[in-house]
């Protein structure tokens, strides 16, 4: 009987302890030395200032977590986007923070939080790569050699008609006598002859100089056919060679993207060949001084740019496709994802999310 009544004493006590344990650890957990995060520059999510400082809307955002759980951290910059996720996979780092997308094969090897913005994918090209010079155009297509032949077999056929036409003063005045006048009225007869088909002020009387006219006016159709085709094609082969506006124009191009992230995933995935880069800075770099026809890299972070530091260098091509959620990255079970998390639901909730969204992306 001292025993039961020990053991109904006991029981309560030790359930009481086995249920706060978890409590306590989890509070000795929050209250311990700063936690390593880990991040990359990818303005406007993070941004490390000349002073060494961090900033951006991830950064902004893990700050104002870390003042709602208590949790602190140290940031730590990582030499590559694969770099980062490597270390959250292998506990090295206990959070990830930029701009990382949410993906199947990523989630099977760590955990993600509530999505903390929606972008995708985006191409960016040099300033001027888009723009269609017509100058390299013509002189490319040979349209200027053939538009001098042209010329040359129009003053032929000026002189042959004048030649014929100059004696004809009887029946019509329009070929004048003198070689100057009545050359330039023949080549201007000849030109109108070619460009509109016809020339009704005056016709030839002399029976060569009509069957000249005739011989031109058929030559006329072929050389405006000829020309107009020149000109179609040309225009043609130099919109697909240049223009890129869609991710299927990227083959054969030269293209750059950031190694070991979704975007590499997906040009693998389409067969499209591209030269990979640690940081996306160089390839920013690369792509403005024209080593490379485009770079393929996050939407909100390639608009960003184009819209501040290179607006002037680069241009958006297209429209974001592969769309995807960015989120905080943890290492699997880390004892820091339910607290960050349920302060960022809180965030979203109160409205304090979206004003520090507004900021940095507008409405």
């Amino acid at each position: 009987m001292l025993i039961k009544k020990i053991f109904i004493k006991v029981l309560p006590f030790t359930l009481f302890l086995l249920t706060s344990l978890p409590l306590l650890a989890n509070e000795t957990i929050l209250e311990s030395k700063p936690i390593t995060v880990g991040t990359i520059e990818r303005p406007p999510f993070s941004t490390q200032q000349s002073n060494g400082e961090w900033t951006g809307f991830s950064i902004e955002l893990l700050n104002t977590i870390s003042q709602r759980t208590g949790i602190t951290y140290k940031l730590e910059k990582e030499s590559s986007f694969a770099d980062m996720l490597n270390k959250v996979k292998t506990g090295a780092s206990q959070v990830a923070v930029a701009n990382i997308s949410v993906t199947s094969s990523r989630e099977a090897s760590m955990d993600f939080s509530q999505p903390i913005y929606v972008t995708g994918l985006q191409i960016l090209t040099s300033a001027d790569y888009q723009k269609i010079n017509y100058w390299d155009i013509i002189w490319d297509s040979g349209i200027l050699i053939f538009l001098c032949g042209a010329l040359l077999v129009l003053l032929i056929v000026a002189h042959l008609m004048w030649f014929f036409e100059r004696g004809e003063d009887a029946k019509h005045d329009y070929f004048r006598d003198e070689y100057l006048g009545g050359i330039w009225d023949a080549f201007w007869w000849a030109f109108v002859i070619c460009t509109m088909g016809g020339f009704e002020k005056e016709r030839p009387e002399h029976v060569i100089g009509r069957i000249i006219a005739v011989f031109w006016v058929l030559a006329s159709l072929f050389f405006i056919s000829t020309l107009t085709a020149k000109i179609a094609s040309s225009l043609t082969v130099a919109e697909l060679s240049s223009g890129i506006n869609h991710y299927n124009d990227l083959r054969g191009k030269k293209v750059g993207a950031p190694k070991g992230t979704t975007i590499s995933d997906f040009l693998d995935k389409e067969n499209i060949r591209y030269i990979e880069y640690d940081d996306f800075s160089q390839s920013l770099e690369d792509l403005e001084q024209k080593k490379l026809d485009a770079i393929v890299g996050d939407a909100a972070v390639s608009r960003y740019y184009a819209q501040n530091q290179g607006q002037g260098k680069v241009a958006i091509a297209g429209g974001v496709f592969s769309k995807s959620n960015i989120a905080f990255a943890f290492s699997e079970d880390s004892p820091f994802f339910e607290p960050i998390n349920t302060a960022l639901i809180t965030m979203q909730e109160d409205g304090s999310f979206n004003q520090l969204k507004q900021k940095y992306f507008g409405e």
